[in-house]
């Protein structure tokens, strides 16, 4: 089977094709970031190789989404399925109340879950810090949300009448030597605080030692913090839920 999942984010869009044998974990094939209009337009999906592909996908864009689900169906004749309407997250869902929980955050969870079938956590380093749990009984349970980078140097300059905005980015060094530097360090060395602490104080709660999975796009740059660093796993999650669905 091959699956293409399409992750629909505000102001871009995520695309993956993965590969299914029966009973097989989906293996990655190939997945881009894209722009608004490119995941709406149906020259997008006119490909051979999608012709019999089942089309699944996540949005929190209505206006995108509806782009989209018109293009895949001028393209392939095909309505795709959309993630917590037409199936559901391949995870039990703890949050309170269940229905608050992002379907990105559940996405990242039934992927894990799915790669380590032991207590793990995900660590998705985007537009928000999201620390997403799950138990050993296989159950997402919650976690902790914080400002990405960006988000954090934004606030910043947007905030203060004299810092100015960077290019957010991870440093070594802890003694900045200009205002810029300063920043870096502060941002850098506080986000790599939250994620050893945070990571050790889920740890205890849960007990063991839960795998550490980073996803999100400034992950690589924390590599070293994690068990490992899966860039496409929203979409692997996507793709997982809607195979074990079918």
């Amino acid at each position: 089977m091959r699956i293409v999942a399409v992750d629909i984010g505000n102001t871009r869009g995520h695309i993956a094709t993965f590969e299914l044998q029966h009973g097989d974990h989906p293996r990655l094939k190939t997945s881009a970031a894209l722009s608004h209009a490119m995941i709406g337009s149906p020259s997008l999906y006119h490909d051979a190789r999608l012709a019999k592909a089942a089309f699944a996908y996540s949005s929190v864009h209505p206006a995108v989404e509806a782009r989209f689900t018109h293009a895949v169906l001028r393209a392939t004749g095909r309505t795709p399925a959309q993630l917590g309407h037409d199936f559901p997250p391949a995870i039990r869902n703890r949050y309170r109340p269940p229905a608050a929980a992002g379907l990105d955050r559940l996405a990242n969870a039934a992927a894990a879950w799915a790669r380590a079938r032991a207590a793990c956590v995900v660590v998705d380093l985007g537009t928000a810090v999201t620390f997403d749990v799950v138990n050993a009984r296989g159950e997402f349970i919650g976690g902790m949300i914080a400002p990405g980078l960006a988000m954090q140097v934004r606030a910043l300059r947007e905030h203060t009448a004299l810092l100015p905005e960077v290019t957010p980015r991870r440093t070594r060094r802890a003694v900045g030597r200009t205002t810029e530097d300063a920043i870096q360090a502060g941002v850098s060395f506080g986000l790599e605080g939250l994620i050893r602490t945070g990571l050790a104080a889920i740890r205890r709660e849960v007990g063991g030692r839960a795998r550490a999975i980073g996803t999100g796009g400034d992950a690589p740059l924390y590599r070293d913090l994690f068990d490992e660093v899966v860039p496409a796993l929203t979409l692997e999650g996507i793709a997982v839920s809607y195979a074990l669905s079918r």
